[in-house]
């Protein structure tokens, strides 16, 4: 497996495409932790012993395993900011998923996991992963998980957390001389649960490039976790929709920073032949740094 495309084979496969089983989200967390292991960021993480401030970075399993150049953008910035930058090997995935399918046991056990992956890092933990983000500071308790604060006070956002380093050291990036026109998809959980808009729209804009909305702005990609597995006619639908929206934007390239809606846009446009740049926002940021 080294595909989103073949993630999405093997999520059908197990809610009942395949030979009528159904593999539980919670395993099949693990199944997706043992795929790809060369593209994981494990592998492609640089590492540096340089560094003033420490930072840990959580990927999440769909960064780690399936859009880990959000992960490497990431570690670029963090190490031209001056962090030092950890990663622990234990680390994997929130729950969300399983919660997402009505599994809170299961969710809940992979966010007490995850806890304890984290629990010795140090610094700020900063995750590519709007989604992860919500989940694990937000949601997590809802499932029954037991969360201790010195780890989930740590929590940051890649978005804000970019954008502060920005702001506070312009110099950090050599904004693009183009002025690339880039069409901006805000994912559900960072729009409703986070309430971040116009954070990302700052972030690319400090780094030179032109910021077009999408008409359809509030409307979802259709990835929704497990609604794209459970609903997948409907989930293409909505993919289909939202490749008209950015259409008509004239860019050829979209950014986003969730992962999950980054994979199914990124799907849709293969299926349909269309020209189009699936990027994390971090992607674009780590590309003009000086």
């Amino acid at each position: 497996m080294n595909a989103p495309a073949d993630l999405i084979r093997l999520t059908q496969f197990s809610h009942g495409g395949g030979c009528g089983c159904k593999i539980a989200p919670g395993v099949l967390a693990e199944l997706l932790r043992d795929a790809a292991p060369m593209r994981a960021f494990a592998n492609l993480m640089v590492g540096t012993e340089t560094g003033d401030e420490p930072l840990t970075i959580f990927a999440s399993c769909l960064v780690d395993r399936m859009w880990p150049q959000a992960a490497v953008a990431l570690e670029r910035l963090a190490v031209a900011a001056g962090f030092k930058v950890g990663f622990p090997k234990e680390q994997w995935c929130c729950g969300l998923v399983a919660a997402n399918a009505g599994e809170f046991k299961a969710g809940a056990a992979l966010s007490g996991r995850l806890t304890a992956a984290l629990r010795d890092s140090k610094g700020p933990i900063v995750t590519p992963s709007a989604s992860c983000f919500g989940a694990y500071t937000m949601d997590a308790p809802d499932w029954g998980a037991e969360q201790e604060e010195s780890v989930r006070a740590r929590f940051r956002d890649s978005t804000r957390f970019a954008l502060e380093l920005l702001e506070a050291n312009p110099r950090l990036v050599d904004p693009n001389p183009l002025s690339l026109k880039v069409a901006y998809h805000d994912s559900c959980q960072t729009l409703r649960q986070l309430g971040l808009k116009s954070e990302p729209r700052r972030l690319l804009d400090l780094a030179g490039y032109d910021v077009a909305d999408l008409p359809d702005i509030a409307n979802c990609c259709g990835f929704g976790g497990t609604f794209s597995l459970e609903w997948p006619r409907v989930a293409e639908r909505l993919a289909e929709w939202k490749l008209n929206a950015i259409a008509r934007t004239g860019c050829e390239v979209v950014a986003s920073d969730n992962p999950g809606c980054l994979m199914h846009i990124a799907a849709a446009a293969r299926r349909r032949h269309v020209k189009l740049r699936v990027a994390h926002v971090l992607e674009l940021v780590a590309e003009v740094l000086r």
